[in-house]
């Protein structure tokens, strides 16, 4: 998946000046709120945390609460799943009334 990092690799869904793009199977079926709340080191790239620590891509980890991120991502996979439940439904519908679609 192409995501776009910024100058503190915090990550971003959208393209926008001042970010670069990366690919990464990492963030793949994860919702924006999800993406939005990461860092993403790239391979060959440095980032230095506040306090001095230097972490060396390829790296990933939650640059915000990672229950907030995990709660939206489980909320995101549920209403997919009900999209395709409800999908089904209105398929069988159309197929016992002879229609097709």
């Amino acid at each position: 998946m192409k995501i776009y990092i910024d100058e503190d690799f915090r990550c971003h869904i959208s393209e926008a000046e001042g970010l670069s793009p990366a690919e990464t199977e990492f963030f793949d079926g994860k919702c924006a709120l999800f993406i939005q709340g990461y860092r993403f080191v790239p391979a060959g790239e440095r980032w230095t945390r506040e306090d001095g620590t230097v972490f060396v891509g390829e790296m990933m980890a939650p640059a915000e609460d990672s229950r907030i991120l995990e709660a939206a991502q489980a909320a995101y996979e549920e209403a997919l799943e009900a999209s395709k439940t409800e999908t089904q439904d209105m398929q069988s519908a159309l197929e016992v009334l002879g229609v097709e679609p």
